[in-house]
This record gives C-alpha cells, structure tokens and sequence, in this order.
C-alpha cells in the first residue's frame, strides 16, 4: 500500500484530496497541530512543519506528499515564501514527491486568454510574484537532484467542502434563491476548478508519478466559462431561472476597510476583468481521461 501525506489535512483543498487518496486505496497522513483530530480514514501526525526531521520521523516511508498549504492573504507577505520552503524540506527530508496546486496568479494582469504550461511568467502583484519565487524554489531544488514536484496548475476551487472559495462565498452564495453575483463583466471567461474532480486528477498524477521527470508542470482545465454561461448550468442544476447581478468594485473597497482578508485581495481582482482559460494538451496523455463533472451537476453539489 502507498502513503501519502497531506499538508493542510483539515483544510477545504487538503480534506478532498485526502479522501480521494483514500477512495483509490491509499494510506494517507494527515499532518495537523497539536490536539487536533484529522478526519476519518486519515491518520493524524502532530509534528512541526517548520521541523522537517520531526516530521519525518513521525511519518515513516511516504511516496506522495500533498501540499495542501493555505497560507491566509493578509500574511502572504511575510509568512508564504518560509511556509513553502519549509514544505519543500519535509518533502527533501521524506523523499517522497510533492504534488502542489499552482495557481494563475503567476501570468499577471496582462496574460493571454488561453493559459498553457507554456505561458511565460508575467506577474505584476504581490501575491503572484511570491507564487513565481515558490515555483523557482521548487524548481531550482529539482535541478539539483533534491527535490521532486509535479505542479498541477488550476482556477479557482470551488465544491461543496470549499467554504471560503469566491464561488461559494460570493458567486453562488445564493444559488438556490435563482441568484449569481460576478465582480466582473457577465461575458468575461473566468478558470474554475471543481474540487473533486482537481482532487481525481492528484491522485492519478501520484499513480503515474515515477513515469515522470523531477519537475513537471501540468494545468488542469475544469470549467473555463463566463458568468452567463454559470446561470446556464445553473438554470440546468435548479430546473428555474437564474439572474446574473453584478458586485460594484466600490463594495469591495468598502469591505476591505474592516475585512483583512478582502483588503489583500484587492489586488487580484484584475482576474475578473482579464479573460483567461487554462489547456494542456499533454495532460491526458499522462493520465488518461482528464475528471471532469458537467457543469449543471459541479453546481448542484453547492445547494
């Protein structure tokens, strides 16, 4: 039987993915902090990220790691780049492959409509100039023989177990009252990635991980759609109309005057404007068949 640890074991990204390891007979390990549980199925190991040998001590052989890191965005600044390398260490210190969840923040505000793992870097914010250094990091630590990643590159999560995902918490807030809200423009295409699928698509990477070079990226294309084709699908998954309203960018402001988290968000909210599609041709033929739910059913699960 194969381990993998999960980094972020209790959180939205980590727990799915746990229990898609689990469903395809995997031994998993979740590490959380002291006096936390981990949830069922997955075996609990309280050590300190920032030690890498403790952790290592405490996991035994483990083939995959998942880094399931959520560093909050108020922190970013500070706290992203040391949390990412001290993944990067207990990953050394196991040996196991990483398999990290990129994001699009790293093409900037000026990327083409069609993202491939070809794109070259752009990023003109903060958090997405962190997220190229993170990549690099890992990266630079392949080159040198000590460290094995596959980045798997997705939009924005959304799923039942994605509480605090834009789609759950703002857009499809109130789906089943008929209602979505875009802070952008209705025919804007925007990259989404449904949970459980993104989480199907880790595990059969890890199955097929050996095959592969010490570093490789790949994009895992969910739902590339604009707003007005969402209230489609929805209109589909309610069986009612659907109305597509429209959050003024002065709202945003406002909430970022009492709310850290909207206030570091602040800068990425280009991503509502820039149209954007991640594709990757290759990633099928690593795989297989890419999971990937219809639209009307991914939206379902949020009611």
């Amino acid at each position: 039987m194969k381990t993998v640890l999960v980094l972020g074991a209790n959180g939205g990204v980590g727990k799915v993915v746990a229990k898609a390891f689990l469903a395809k007979g995997w031994r998993v390990l979740g590490l959380v902090r002291a006096g936390k549980t981990a949830g069922e199925g997955i075996v609990p190991i309280h050590a300190d990220l920032f030690d890498a040998s403790a952790v290592a001590k405490a996991c035994g052989p483990v083939d995959i790691v998942f880094n399931g890191l959520n560093v909050p965005y108020p922190v970013w600044a500070t706290q992203a780049l040391p949390t990412y390398t001290a993944a990067a260490d207990v990953c050394e210190a196991l040996g196991g492959r990483q398999i990290y969840p990129g994001s699009v923040y790293n093409f900037g505000s000026s990327m083409p409509p069609v993202l491939t793992p070809q794109t070259p870097f752009a990023a003109d914010t903060l958090k997405g100039r962190i997220r190229v250094s993170i990549e690099a990091m890992f990266s630079s630590r392949a080159e040198a023989g000590r460290l094995r990643t596959l980045v798997i590159r997705a939009g924005d999560f959304f799923g039942r177990d994605s509480s605090k995902s834009w789609m759950n918490a703002l857009v499809a807030r109130d789906l089943c009252k008929g209602k979505l809200v875009t802070p952008g423009k209705k025919k804007t295409v925007h990259a989404w990635a449904f949970l459980p699928d993104l989480a199907a698509t880790i595990v059969k990477l890890a199955e097929v991980e050996s095959t592969l070079g010490a570093y490789e990226v790949f994009h895992f294309e969910s739902h590339n759609v604009s707003a007005e084709r969402l209230a489609e699908a929805a209109r589909i998954a309610l069986s009612r109309k659907v109305t597509v309203g429209h959050m003024p960018r002065v709202m945003f402001s406002l909430i970022a005057l009492f709310d850290p988290f909207m206030r570091a968000a602040l800068e990425m909210l280009y991503l509502w404007d820039v149209p954007h599609a991640l594709k990757d041709e290759g990633l099928a033929k690593v795989i297989g068949e890419v999971p990937r739910t219809p639209l009307d059913q991914a939206l379902k699960t949020l009611l």
